[in-house]
């Protein structure tokens, strides 16, 4: 498999790694097990490897698809196409290339933006969703966020052009390891260095920076605005909060304000934010809950 990134691939029992051409996108994918098949979109600073303590749960009854998102991992890390539409295109273009019909998609972080705009605008493509730490669709910011405004200095710094690419990989990288140990260690050091290594390199860098300038920051300030206020969420949606969260909690949600067939809210006591790291077990019950009614 020719790779587009020289840092070293990690390795995982039972995942092999391919090559898919998504239009004009090289994208790479993780995968492991046979069976339902499930899509597992990584978030920041992370890529497919953010599964690897989900796979052994879940692989032995499921097919697990791991794709690194653009500018991620070993996908290309092209100038441009960070936007959220080009990036739900080349997902909606992986299930396509891979005949993938009807999967249930599993999101976290950044990639829950990608998740809740497929879920409302190409429903009939996924069985169900699970998005990790993403609250509900309608959440909005509150004052008891604003303490934690802060902590998250580096998302307007890693969006700067020439800037963000210079922090993500330049020296010990202190911006990407900030973010890797917040708001607690998850990871040893031989898996920061699975995530850092990639980084490093300059197109990795300036893809970094581009996800933060071209879609998290302005996703963000479309949901703060109600961007699904008044929608209905029709796909089976299971939402697993992190029991460490100091803010999103299940008593801070807020109120709905669409309509949802089937959306339910549960927390993994003692995870923070690296769900699938910390509680992969409820991870795996997440998935199982909604691949046991298809």
């Amino acid at each position: 498999m020719k790779l587009t990134s020289s840092a070293p691939m990690p390795q995982v029992a039972g995942v092999t790694h391919h090559r898919i051409a998504v239009g004009d996108l090289d994208m790479h994918v993780a995968e492991a097990g046979a069976g339902t098949p499930v899509v597992l979109l990584h978030g920041s600073p992370q890529h497919w490897y953010e599964w690897q303590r989900v796979v052994p749960a879940l692989s032995v009854d499921h097919r697990l698809l791991m794709p690194d998102l653009r500018g991620a991992g070993w996908t290309d890390g092209p100038g441009s196409g960070f936007d959220l539409d080009t990036q739900v295109h080349d997902v909606l273009g992986l299930l396509d290339a891979m005949g993938l019909d009807r999967p249930v998609l599993v999101t976290h972080d950044y990639s829950a933006i990608i998740g809740w705009r497929i879920a409302f605008d190409h429903a009939e493509r996924i069985a169900g969703l699970v998005a990790l730490g993403a609250g509900h669709p309608w959440l909005r910011p509150t004052l008891a966020m604003l303490p934690m405004v802060p902590k998250l200095w580096f998302q307007p710094v890693l969006a700067v052009p020439g800037l963000g690419p210079l922090a993500a990989r330049s020296g010990r990288q202190g911006t990407v390891r900030y973010m890797l140990d917040w708001p607690e260690p998850t990871f040893d050091e031989a898996e920061r260095q699975a995530y850092l290594a990639v980084w490093r390199e300059p197109q990795h860098a300036r893809g970094l920076s581009g996800i933060y300038r071209r879609l998290i920051l302005p996703a963000m300030a479309r949901l703060s605005r109600g961007e699904y206020d008044g929608r209905h969420l029709s796909v089976p949606t299971r939402a697993v909060l992190a029991g460490k969260d100091p803010v999103v909690t299940e008593q801070t949600l807020g109120r709905w304000r669409g309509t949802a067939d089937d959306l339910r809210i549960s927390t993994a006591a003692g995870a923070g934010h690296y769900i699938a790291g910390d509680r992969p077990d409820a991870v795996a019950a997440a998935v199982r809950e909604l691949t046991a009614v298809r």
